[in-house]
């Protein structure tokens, strides 16, 4: 793999354990209103006639998926927003923009993400259970939560961040958004983040943003500004319990040609 550093694990030790950080794909998990709905349905079943069933009786099933590049637990490729016609690096939209997808800035050159994260568990830091709808969040709660850990941001660092949104996974008008807007950080927060030299983020929410926007689209200052990927939906709660300054982050974006998003199944390892 590009780029992989052994000492990532130095500081693991025996015993370390690795932590499921997605969400199960299914019909009924809550999916953004502005991405298509995600299906799953047999193409071909073990209990259909033959052609499907062998002379020596074996058979073989395969379905149908339909899902938007932003269902479930996802990475936002740099083409999925841009700012007066221009995408990441001043490309024009015009340019790479097809029926087929985006030439450029797709999910398929997202390469393989293997780097420290940190786990700001900001809904503990404020002893709450859950932040509430449209609630910012600032620098301070992001200093708090690293108290919280005993952690620290530093260049390369992936950022995760808990509001504690899972509570609501299943009920998606709230989940989405759609009862008063979503907790996220702000425009100065994720500054504050990149000054850092933060170079991926994520969070259990899936707008990664204070919504309503109260200021600057965080999503735009990210993907187009500063070429740093977006992760939503993540599944935080167990990870964030340990409260451990730094973890190990691994997670593998789909080779999709074109596409503005990939599902993706991250695992922490801590």
């Amino acid at each position: 793999m590009a780029g992989f550093d052994p000492r990532l694990f130095a500081s693991l030790g025996y015993g370390a354990r690795i932590f499921e950080l997605s969400y199960d794909m299914t019909p009924s998990m809550p999916v953004y209103h502005q991405h298509i709905p995600y299906s799953l349905a047999l193409h071909r079943r073990h209990s259909d006639p033959h052609p499907a069933k062998r002379q020596d009786g074996s058979s073989f099933a395969n379905e149908v998926i339909v899902t938007s590049g932003h269902s479930g637990t996802h990475i936002d490729a740099l083409g999925h927003f841009s700012r007066n016609g221009c995408l990441h690096g001043g490309i024009k939209v015009s340019e790479i923009e097809t029926r087929d997808g985006y030439r450029e800035l797709n999910a398929a050159e997202i390469p393989p993400i293997l780097q420290h994260a940190v786990v700001l568990d900001v809904a503990a830091a404020r002893n709450v259970d859950c932040l509430a709808p449209g609630e910012e969040i600032a620098v301070s709660d992001i200093e708090k939560a690293l108290t919280l850990s005993g952690g620290d941001i530093r260049p390369g660092d992936a950022i995760l961040i808990r509001t504690g949104w899972s509570k609501h996974w299943s009920d998606a008008e709230t989940f989405n958004g759609r009862r008063g807007g979503m907790p996220g950080p702000g425009e100065t927060a994720a500054r504050w983040l990149v000054s850092r030299g933060t170079t991926l983020v994520g969070s259990d929410t899936p707008g990664f943003e204070c919504l309503p926007t109260p200021g600057a689209s965080v999503h735009a200052l990210l993907l187009v500004d500063e070429g740093i990927h977006i992760m939503e939906n993540l599944n935080l709660d167990q990870i964030a319990r340990l409260r451990r300054p730094r973890v190990v982050f691994v997670a593998l974006p789909l080779r999709l040609v074109g596409s503005t998003g990939s599902p993706i199944r991250p695992i922490a390892i801590a």
